[in-house]
């Protein structure tokens, strides 16, 4: 990504101390992250936007400026320092911004240019300024009947988000599957020989349909994310989607198990905000702060390894059972009708395999989380992001008016 910094000083400023605070800030960003210095007709040469106010008497210069880095559609940020009257311009100018333009999304940096510096990175490496608008969701089979507080209005999922949400019947998506070839079958099962453990390739097979026909719906249906009542397949095809949904996932396309959508639009946000694949797990046990998460199915491109294992309730199927390497996590979970979410930061433990529990499992310290799922939980499912992303995300949900739960 990259970075432009635009600064902003009063004329009557010493030019001399100008230029030398101009130095020590590029400086000081320089050694978090690239960055280079821009003018207003340099918006579209960059990602990212810093809005520098090195003094006051600045508020009306970011008025004059205000038109052209609107229409560069460019996320920005606003730093001050902690002299020259720099903190009070940054406060009137993000205070007009709040009255005028209630949709922008920014905030203020403040402090010596090192702090600022290493807040901004942080802010780099987020797209604050994404969006879901143009997003084509598949909902395939709908929602598991089990779902009962996962389940919404999908119209007004598209009000609320912007994209476009598909519905699409197992009977159509039946269709696809009987279009997959052998051979197509065939490559899927040898690039999985070495990882199968108490599966039969037989399994490895049927699950291939899975993949081969979700890919022939995505491009059908033009989906950049997708959701499948995977359960119904174990009726009719004796399998899962555990397998297909996990790859999809290490693809960059946002797959989601059982047809829960906010589930996978929380999963859409991570990928879009963070470019980062998720595990989408059920809660499993809680004692105190210490929380197990479990499911069959994770990208495996954020396992430090796994295998292939039979899927857990039914014993058939192919599931990933995988290991994380990561320290911290992020849990989140979007209700994206009444715009509220839960973002909470846990550390990872040492956890002895269970049986008894879904293939893939993940135990962590979590303080808050029994207060949070035993009184005000937006779902079972939570995705669980790899690294500690609290901060990062904060701003987004906040110019996106969600509450925090």
């Amino acid at each position: 990504m990259t970075t432009g910094i635009l600064f902003l000083h009063s004329l009557s400023q010493d030019l001399n101390r100008l230029a030398q605070l101009k130095k020590n800030f590029l400086t000081a960003c320089l050694s978090s992250f690239g960055c280079q210095e821009i003018t207003e007709k340099q918006f579209e040469s960059c990602d990212f936007v810093v809005v520098m106010i090195l003094t006051g008497g600045t508020e009306n210069f970011f008025l004059e400026l205000w038109p052209s880095l609107k229409a560069s559609g460019k996320p920005f940020i606003i730093a001050s320092s902690e002299t020259d009257n720099s903190l009070p311009a940054a406060v009137e100018i993000l205070s007009w911004l709040r009255q005028q333009e209630p949709k922008c999304r920014t905030s203020i940096v403040h402090g010596s240019f090192e702090a600022q510096a290493q807040k901004i990175q942080k802010f780099v490496s987020v797209d604050i300024g994404m969006t879901l608008e143009g997003q084509v969701i598949g909902v395939v089979g709908g929602a598991s009947k089990w779902l009962i507080a996962s389940n919404p209005d999908l119209s007004k999922i598209e009000e609320n988000t912007g994209a476009e949400v598909k519905s699409i019947s197992m009977e159509e998506f039946s269709t696809f599957i009987d279009q997959v070839e052998e051979s197509e079958k065939q490559d899927f099962l040898n690039t999985f020989k070495d990882r199968k453990a108490n599966i039969s390739e037989e399994e490895i097979l049927h699950s291939a349909s899975i993949y081969c026909a979700l890919k022939r719906l995505i491009a059908a249906k033009e989906l950049t994310a997708v959701t499948l009542k995977c359960f119904d397949l174990l009726s009719k095809y004796k399998t899962t989607g555990c397998l297909a949904l996990a790859l999809l996932n290490d693809e960059g396309i946002p797959a989601a198990c059982e047809g829960d959508v906010p589930a996978l639009i929380t999963m859409m946000i991570a990928k879009e905000a963070l470019r980062k694949s998720c595990f989408m797990a059920n809660v499993s046990s809680i004692r105190g702060s210490v929380v197990t998460f479990a499911h069959c199915s994770c990208p495996t491109n954020i396992l430090s390894f796994y295998h292939l294992e039979t899927h857990f309730e039914s014993g058939i199927g192919v599931s990933i059972a995988g290991e994380f390497h990561e320290r911290f996590f992020t849990l989140l979970r979007v209700d994206p009708i009444n715009k509220t979410y839960v973002m909470m930061r846990g550390e990872s433990m040492e956890h002895k395999y269970s049986p008894n529990l879904c293939r893939t499992q993940l135990k962590l310290d979590m303080p808050g989380v029994d207060s949070y799922f035993f009184n005000k939980p937006l779902g079972n499912h939570h995705i669980l992001i790899p690294g500690d992303y609290l901060n990062r995300l904060q701003e987004w949900f906040y110019g996106e008016g969600y509450i925090r739960v």
